[in-house]
């Protein structure tokens, strides 16, 4: 991959992609997953070190439909620390960590961490937006007794 020189069309592409993880973010955390699909290339790919993983916008949301289907759930996902290590005007990679507060149930809840993760993802350029073509969490820290609860790679 060739990696882009420019300042000013690096610092673009770091601030597009730090849109897109921000809006990941929101749409799990505001929106119970909806929508999540389209943050994705048509062929993208959303799993688990480890564990299942989806493969294309009809899996991805199906994860988050059987979600839902549990009941309310209150999240707050924080990405932190982007650090890209290819970037092309097309394609780059990058890794975040991920802070996440999450319980079963209506806000307020106890706030204690229920994972800490580092993210590996791949971007791809399309359609004039970046998407992920693929996502892939790597869990480093995980509360006690905690269990994941999106069901990425199963069939409903």
């Amino acid at each position: 991959m060739t990696m882009i020189s420019d300042g000013q069309s690096r610092l673009l592409i770091r601030l597009e992609i730090e849109a897109l993880n921000a809006e990941f973010a929101y749409r799990v955390d505001h929106f119970e997953g909806k929508g999540v699909e389209n943050l994705f290339t048509p062929d993208g790919s959303y799993g688990v070190t480890g564990g299942g993983r989806s493969v294309g916008q009809d899996a991805i949301r199906e994860s988050y439909d059987a979600r839902r289907s549990r009941g309310p759930r209150t999240a707050r996902h924080i990405f932190t620390n982007l650090r890209l290590h290819e970037v092309s005007p097309t394609e780059a990679t990058g890794t975040t960590i991920l802070v996440l507060f999450a319980e079963d149930g209506m806000p307020p809840l106890p706030a204690n961490v229920l994972a800490v993760s580092d993210f590996e993802d791949n971007y791809r350029y399309s359609a004039g937006r970046w998407l992920y073509h693929s996502r892939t969490i790597h869990r480093q820290f995980q509360a006690e007794g905690s269990v994941p609860v999106l069901p990425l790679g199963q069939k409903r």
